[in-house]
């Protein structure tokens, strides 16, 4: 009798836009299920995500991982392709094959199954598709970021409403609440007798009916401070550190608020600009492990000069060492130029790139046909129901309602050809432009400001510290595996052995 080996399914999807593009939850299951009947694998259970892969929750993701810890007899894990499994480099380090024992990863649509066993060109392929899942979820963070900056520009609350306000979910704005508004109102016309304590007036505002959204209790001091000092409630706000004009109706008069400003004392005074250095939060002590912070210092030449140093959180720490920002500078360059692969390396692995992106463009090869034919059954649809109409075997109403139930399927189809038209190709090439920017990392940082260099530092280097007045570290995965590449000799021989390279 034939084994039957045991495999689970996880699929997700994290927005809405996702569902419409053709990767909703009930598609990649019945593409799954397929692949596992043509393995001859059985299928024990399936893992359903439907949350966004950077939010707290995923909690499928971790019920998957724990499944699999506890269940050794389960040997494969199928999934549609990597950015369904990994959305960032903490769930590679979690559900790395290679630290796996017993499990097999199946990539399914990128022709790919991943063990420890893999060879290690197929590694360094699978951490640079880990990387590019990460930068599309950035990218994506970036997308939403530009979108609610766009909105603000025009003057439009782009969050939550606040209390007092409600969401219109139409024009997407903020309107005042009817019930809330006016209690808000006369909290603000109470503030700026000057005969109210907050304590006072979060008191009376709860009696009239203004609850904490959350513990439906009593406001505290804190947020009824917020409140009276929110310029959204006379028409303007703040979003990001920026002063925006807002569209939105007011609740209060600008008079009434900077009233209230001045009689509870809530006029904000001016603050020191804090020093923005470039590696303070990314280091530690490898004496004590307490931080490594920053601080400046001007020579009277008037010769600017950053040092770093330990905090000694924890007492006297036995090697507090000076060391400035231009040797660290230096150390992490160094340290970059380890993940450079040679450009023999690059051009075998953009061969295995495209022999892995073959069985995906098969696939939406497949989706576009399939879609190209429906769109023309709809347009056919369209003309026959429009002569029905001028035939009079229809009325007006039918028709209307018929065709604006096609026309709307017929845009939703355009949608996906056009996605599938651009995927194929930018998937490519933003893999083969990672490999660039990996030879490129250590001329750019040289050029990288403060803000750049420090969230590198964080996204390529593990456990940096100062230690006896140098730099250590490790580099996290998959950058581990840039630096192992440079054995050219070792590339050769898998290269000989495995003329046409499969990812």
């Amino acid at each position: 009798m034939e084994k039957k080996y045991k495999a689970v399914i996880y699929v997700r999807v994290s927005s809405k836009e996702q569902e419409r593009e053709g990767f909703s939850i009930p598609a990649q299951k019945k593409y799954l299920n397929e692949y596992a009947l043509e393995k001859g694998f059985t299928v024990v259970k399936v893992f359903e995500e439907s949350e966004s892969a950077k939010s707290a929750g995923r909690t499928q993701f971790k019920a998957l991982v724990k499944y699999l810890t506890e269940n050794e007899e389960v040997q494969h894990l199928l999934v549609e392709k990597t950015d369904r499994l990994y959305r960032n480099l903490k769930d590679y380090n979690i559900l790395d094959p290679a630290d796996w024992v017993h499990l097999s990863i199946h990539l399914a649509k990128e022709n790919e199954v991943l063990s420890k066993d893999s060879r290690s060109h197929q590694k360094l392929i699978h951490g640079i598709k880990v990387l590019m899942a990460k930068n599309y979820s950035d990218n994506l963070s970036e997308e939403v970021r530009k979108g609610l900056n766009e909105k603000a520009d025009q003057g439009m609350w782009p969050s939550a409403a606040p209390m007092g306000f409600t969401n219109n979910r139409i024009d997407h704005t903020i309107e005042p609440d009817q019930k809330l508004a006016p209690i808000i109102k006369r909290g603000f016309e109470l503030a700026a007798t000057g005969n109210y304590s907050l304590s006072k007036l979060k008191r009376i505002l709860f009696q009239e009916g203004l609850r904490s959204p959350r513990a439906k209790s009593e406001l505290s001091k804190s947020q009824m401070q917020r409140v009276l000092s929110n310029p959204l409630y006379y028409g303007d706000f703040y979003w990001k550190g920026a002063f925006h004009k807002g569209s939105h109706k007011p609740i209060i008069t600008k008079e009434l608020f900077d009233r209230v400003q001045v009689q509870m004392g809530l006029v904000k005074k001016g603050k020191l600009t804090k020093k923005n250095f470039a590696f303070t939060g990314t280091m530690t002590c490898g004496s004590c492990g307490c931080s490594i912070t920053a601080e400046e210092k001007i020579k009277k030449s008037g010769l600017r000069y950053v040092y770093y140093h330990c905090t000694s959180g924890k007492g006297n720490c036995p090697d507090v060492t000076y060391i400035e920002e231009r040797k660290i500078d230096s150390w992490i360059s160094e340290a970059l130029t380890q993940i450079q692969i040679p450009e023999e390396i690059i051009e075998w692995t953009k061969k295995a790139l495209q022999d892995s992106h073959s069985k995906e463009i098969e696939y939406q090869n497949l989706q576009r046909t399939t879609l190209e034919n429906r769109y023309r059954t709809v347009e056919n649809k369209i003309n026959k129901a429009y002569e029905d109409k001028l035939e009079g075997h229809i009325d007006l109403d039918f028709w209307i309602q018929q065709n604006n139930r096609l026309q709307l399927e017929l845009s939703s189809i355009e949608s996906q050809l056009t996605q599938l038209r651009t995927s194929k190709e930018s998937n490519m090439n933003q893999d083969i432009q990672l490999m660039e920017l990996a030879r490129q990392a250590p001329t750019l940082f040289k050029s990288m400001t403060t803000d750049e260099k420090r969230e590198l530092v964080n996204l390529v280097l593990s456990n940096p510290r100062i230690e006896n007045g140098s730099l250590r570290y490790d580099l996290k995965k998959p950058f581990s595996m840039f630096a192992n590449v440079t054995n050219l000799e070792k590339w050769r021989r898998e290269r000989d052995s495995n003329p046409r390279p499969s990812a």
